[in-house]
């Protein structure tokens, strides 16, 4: 039990006497000015939900916002230009730090009606976001002109509106490029600092996403599709349907069981992110509830041809390199090259599809192959100056300006048709 002269208890006792305790009350300035901007979604009216969604495109949009004041009521003293931006995904567009700049809407008396917005390909639950973030300099006739303009800080008044709820993204919308003849349609998707989810093929019920890959830091998955709604292979793949995942160590699904070459998985989950022009989807979550697994869904890998080493501008050109990134393809009939000191550091020995060979150190119209580690047995010395019949891999570029490397990971000595020795 406390002492009566416990001074914890006496300051309890006074409290419950109404007695009058010494304290300082500090009182500030009451809240005024816009606090808050509407956003109402005037078109389109129907806004789907998690169980229906919108098909995902470039939305059109047309908004009312009203300027609200401290009291929650309409402030007709409001006159600002505002930033719209779209956030899904897990990020506005453009980014805070982009040198895109926002939308610019001008507001009149607390309000700009009808404004009509066209935003970039969307995913998932989005929603308008606007705000009054930054500085306005006053017009010409309010000033001194013998001094320099005072800015107007900002509100910080901000709003959003109800949510638009579009399909999630396949495995495409992460790689295809906004415009292939673009100069970053090498380095960059379209989706970069994303947070995703892949839940389901593009290809409907004769979908599947196979896992095409399994390296001891990740895997690489196709979005294939099969001959019926049964999975039957054989199940063939196109243009920007496959795509890497860095899992950092083993990869592993949700309950912890490895991953598996030919594994049909139900979706994965992560961020994405370009590294040295490779799109990775990074600290990924896997899901797949069954363990099937068929070799024969594997699709059939791309034939490398020559041309791909042509300019962006060509069709048939480098732009090949992307839209089969991360997926296996075939180069047939290469001469090995010289070992030189990418082989000593990166242990990357080189393929000249042209058939030259010998010193290919100033040849950049080479393939790169990384056999270490996956096919112990095989050593490189023994290949040079050969021409290998066969050789199918899983292409991961790095790009960099001006700097381009084509690497090919054999998945095992399967993917190695070899000369005679």
């Amino acid at each position: 039990m406390r002492s009566a002269s416990d001074p914890r208890l006496a300051a309890v006792v006074a409290a419950g006497l109404g007695l009058a305790l010494p304290g300082c009350i500090d009182h500030k300035d009451a809240i005024s000015g816009t606090q808050s901007i509407k956003v109402d979604l005037v078109d389109p009216t129907v806004l789907g939900d998690v169980d229906h969604r919108l098909e995902a495109n470039q939305p059109t949009v047309t908004i009312n916002l009203t300027a609200y004041d401290a009291d929650s009521n309409p402030d007709p003293t409001f006159e600002r230009p505002v930033h719209l931006y779209v956030q899904f995904l897990g990020t506005l567009e453009p980014l805070l730090d982009d040198q895109r700049l926002p939308l610019v809407v001008s507001m009149t008396a607390g309000q700009a009606l009808g404004v009509r917005a066209v935003f970039p390909e969307v995913f998932g639950p989005t929603t308008l976001w606007v705000d009054d973030a930054a500085d306005v300099n006053p017009t010409d006739a309010l000033l001194d002109k013998s001094r320099p303009p005072p800015a107007i800080p900002p509100t910080y008044a901000t709003g959003t509106s109800a949510t638009l709820w579009f399909r999630v993204p396949y495995i495409q919308d992460i790689q295809r490029p906004v415009r292939e003849t673009r100069l970053d349609a090498l380095s960059a998707s379209p989706l970069e600092l994303k947070q995703i989810a892949i839940e389901s093929s593009r290809h409907g019920a004769r979908g599947r996403l196979v896992v095409t890959s399994v390296f001891s830091q990740g895997y690489t998955v196709s979005d294939v599709a099969c001959a019926d709604d049964a999975g039957t292979p054989p199940c063939t793949a196109e243009a920007y349907d496959h795509v890497e995942v860095f899992s950092f160590s083993a990869p592993r699904d949700q309950t912890g069981r490895l991953l598996r070459q030919g594994q049909v998985i139900d979706g994965f989950s992560g961020g994405i992110s370009e590294f040295n022009g490779l799109t990775e989807i990074g600290f990924p979550s896997t899901f797949a509830t069954g363990s099937d697994v068929d070799p024969a869904r594997l699709p059939v890998p791309v034939t490398f041809a020559p041309t791909w080493f042509g300019p962006l501008s060509d069709p048939d050109g480098i732009i090949n390199f992307e839209r089969n990134e991360a997926a296996p393809i075939e180069i047939d009939n290469a001469k090995v090259c010289n070992l030189d000191d990418t082989f000593d550091t990166f242990k990357q020995w080189k393929l000249d599809p042209s058939g030259r060979g010998g010193d290919c150190s100033h040849n950049d119209n080479v393939l790169n192959v990384i056999t270490s580690g996956v096919i112990g047995d095989l050593d490189p010395h023994t290949l040079v100056g050969k021409t290998i019949p066969r050789v199918v891999g899983v292409l991961r570029p790095v790009e960099r300006p001006g700097f381009n490397v084509w690497i090919i990971f054999p998945r095992s000595a399967d993917d190695l048709t070899l000369p005679p020795p």
